[in-house]
C-alpha cells in the first residue's frame, strides 16, 4: 500500500529583486504622500522677507518667500526625486521575475 503523496509545497522566498522593488516602491509612496503635504503648509515654514535663517527663495504662485537654505534645497529637488523614484519603480518592476 502506498501513503497518498501531498502536493509539494512551493518555497517560494522573496527575492532580492522584490527587496529592491518593495524599498523604492515605499520611497515613492513617501515622496508622494510628503511632497502636497509640504507644498500645501509651505508658507508654515517660510517668511516674507528674507532673514538670517531663512535665505533661500522659493517662487511659488506667482509669490516669493524664503526658507532655511536645507529646506529649500530639499523642496527644490522634490519634483527631481519624485520621477527618478517613480523610473526606478518601473525599472525595478521589470526586474522581478514573471510566473
Amino acid at each position: 500500500m502506498q501513503a497518498a503523496t501531498s502536493p509539494s509545497r512551493s518555497t517560494e522566498i522573496i527575492t532580492l529583486n522584490e527587496i529592491l522593488f518593495f524599498a523604492v516602491l515605499f520611497l515613492f509612496l513617501i515622496v508622494v504622500c510628503v511632497w502636497p503635504a509640504l507644498t500645501w503648509r509651505i508658507h508654515h515654514f517660510s517668511t516674507w522677507m528674507p532673514d538670517a535663517a531663512h535665505s533661500y527663495p522659493i517662487r511659488q504662485n506667482g509669490i516669493t518667500v524664503y526658507l532655511k537654505p536645507w529646506f529649500g534645497k530639499f523642496f527644490v529637488t522634490l519634483p527631481w526625486l519624485w520621477c527618478s523614484l517613480l523610473a526606478a519603480t518601473v525599472v525595478t518592476g521589470l526586474f522581478t521575475p514573471k510566473k
